[in-house]
């Protein structure tokens, strides 16, 4: 089942929200985020590639 081992790897997505999530608050705002935007975009990638591996796109 090829498509576990993409939910299992990483995504680039998860990648950049942990590094952004290391960042304080004040560092955030700086570049025009904040915390509940980022869980935001996350879960809305989530979403998409969900439809993606199960071709419901």
């Amino acid at each position: 089942m090829p498509y576990l081992s993409t939910l299992f790897r990483r995504s680039p997505e998860r990648r950049a929200y942990s590094d952004l999530m290391q960042l304080d608050d004040r560092l955030l705002r700086d570049i025009g985020l904040d915390r509940a935007e980022l869980r935001a975009l996350l879960a809305k990638s989530r979403d998409a590639r969900a439809r993606r591996i199960f071709g419901h796109e």
